[in-house]
């Protein structure tokens, strides 16, 4: 083959060409692709500036992405709100308490606030309407409870106990329990202030609730038993506690409609179901539910 022949194709059989690659063409280097981006249009204003309306940045990335489907949004606390509470009677009132040191009472259609509860020294952690939704108690991280009468919108009950761990409200009385710290559970009678005392084990009680029946109240203990109280007579009818009880602090608990059994939850990861009459833990498969 001469040398007129050099750069031709040759063709074998059915074969057919595809792409011609010049092999004379040499590779680019990064300074050739850093001389070709000179070229490319980045949106640069006459002035010089640079168009940021096509770079969105991760923030606004993200800010896209939110969307707020409430319908009302209330914001007049200045720090985390840590607990809320809607009126049992109407569902039309809430109460909210906060960081900020401060409780407000206001209407969920609007956000208005009919009134400010005043006066605490810490956050308030505890916030509870009565069941007839006409006084609300506010409890802070000092151990100051106050009740408030939504009526008149004034204070009509103040106490300050130890480190205050829950609040409750009896179903059917202006009665108000709250659980303390040294496990002690104090019962008052609003707004007189008569008082009993449900003695503790000598550990946190870290949660309660009175039974429908308005008769008996179930208290939970950092220990992991269970007391079943009957609250005329001030004395446990019944303990949970060894295999029947938790290996850990109550976290929380509640009943059924009629107040026949009652499920508590724990830090050890099970759940129990507790016959409030007879103060046995279920047997089959509901009575204990553990977190796997």
């Amino acid at each position: 083959m001469d040398n007129s022949d050099e750069n031709s194709v040759q063709f074998h059989g059915d074969e057919e060409i595809i792409e011609v690659i010049d092999l004379n063409e040499t590779e680019q280097n990064p300074d050739d692709l850093a001389d070709e981006f000179e070229d490319v249009d980045v949106g640069e204003t006459e002035d010089g500036d640079d168009k940021q309306e096509d770079w969105d940045t991760d923030d606004e990335m993200e800010q896209e992405k939110e969307q707020d489907d409430s319908e009302l949004t209330f914001s007049k606390h200045t720090g985390s709100v840590f607990c809320v509470s809607l009126d049992p009677a109407t569902n039309s009132l809430a109460v909210t308490g906060g960081e900020d040191d401060k409780a407000y009472v206001w209407r969920v259609s609007d956000g208005e606030v009919l009134f400010e509860c005043t006066g605490h020294k810490d956050s308030v952690t505890s916030v509870l309407f009565s069941h007839d939704s006409s006084l609300v108690a506010t409890g802070d991280m000092s151990g100051l409870i106050k009740v408030w009468k939504v009526e008149t919108k004034q204070e009509v009950w103040s106490f300050e106990v130890g480190d205050l761990e829950w609040m409750e409200w009896h179903p059917c009385a202006p009665v108000l329990l709250a659980g303390m710290a040294d496990g002690n559970v104090w019962m008052w009678k609003i707004p007189g202030g008569d008082c009993k005392t449900l003695q503790g084990p000598g550990c946190q009680s870290t949660s309660g609730k009175v039974l429908p029946d308005g008769k008996r109240a179930v208290v939970g203990y950092e220990d992991g038993n269970v007391r079943l109280w009957d609250l005329k007579q001030g004395n446990a009818t019944h303990v949970i506690k060894g295999h029947d009880g938790h290996q850990g602090a109550l976290t929380c608990l509640a009943c059924n409609k009629d107040g026949s059994l009652v499920l508590t939850g724990s830090v050890d990861g099970r759940a129990k179901l507790i016959n409030t009459a007879t103060g046995k833990v279920g047997s089959g498969h509901y009575c204990m539910m553990e977190n796997t």
